[in-house]
């Protein structure tokens, strides 16, 4: 049985008109990890999303550009980057209509970002002006496959159990950072200036978020695998109990 994955996508506009896209490398990470990834066209229509979620076993929340802070409470400093607010309001009825299923979902970056937010988290719009002591995170210039920083993981969490270790060097491309944590996640690993790299969830079998991008690093560093393998896994499992 194919297990099927939904995956966001940025919107942008080239040549007059808007279009709906994904980094080929987090198609590639469904595909090389057992997983048939497909491509949520953006939507607030809830009748839309309740279909998304009767075919798909999975959410992927992929990477991209900021979050609107009115969404956690705040107005936007002179920071904040480029906004999609069509894509903010669908993600976060995606997230909570998966999460009333107890769907499994993975974010990477953005997508840990979006997952706090749904679940009533904050984050730091810009993690260099609204925090003390806070190291690099968005290199210029470099291919985002390899390490960037060391991130710590607490023992006894998700994030550990799928990596086997405390330690890990991982890339990094982000400027804005969970704050304050929902609810009804913890943080699970954290970089060596504070900042919160893993998020999961307490309530749901499998609700993961993680701020690097194991996407494009699996394929220099195995290890990353374990990240995918154990989602669609989650999946998978979901589906049988569903069917």
């Amino acid at each position: 049985m194919n297990t099927i994955i939904g995956i966001t996508a940025d919107k942008i506009m080239e040549d007059g008109f808007y279009y709906e896209k994904v980094n080929e490398s987090n198609l590639n990470a469904v595909f090389q990890h057992g997983g048939v990834p497909v491509i949520l066209p953006i939507t607030e229509d809830e009748k839309t999303i309740e279909k998304y979620l009767s075919f798909v076993d999975g959410i992927y929340f992929t990477g991209g550009g900021d979050i609107n802070p009115l969404l956690f409470g705040e107005e936007p400093i002179r920071q904040i980057g480029a906004i999609d607010y069509d894509r903010d309001a669908f993600e976060v009825k995606l997230y909570k209509h998966a999460a009333a299923k107890n769907m499994p979902m993975l974010g990477i970056c953005r997508g840990q970002q979006i997952m706090n937010i749904a679940a009533g988290g904050t984050l730091y719009q810009d993690i260099y002006t609204q925090r003390q002591n806070t190291n690099g995170h968005s290199p210029k210039f470099t291919f985002g496959g390899y390490e960037h920083h060391t991130v710590n993981l607490l023992k006894d969490s998700m994030i550990f159990n799928i990596l086997k270790t405390d330690k890990i060097k991982t890339n990094s491309f982000h400027h804005q950072a969970v704050k304050d944590v929902a609810d009804d996640y913890i943080a699970t690993a954290f970089t060596e200036d504070g900042i919160i790299e893993c998020i999961e969830s307490v309530e749901l079998d499998f609700a993961l978020g993680i701020q690097w991008h194991p996407e494009i690093m699996f394929e220099r560093y195995p290890v990353f695998c374990n990240i995918f393998i154990s989602f669609i896994e989650a999946s998978k499992t979901y589906s049988l109990k569903k069917n």
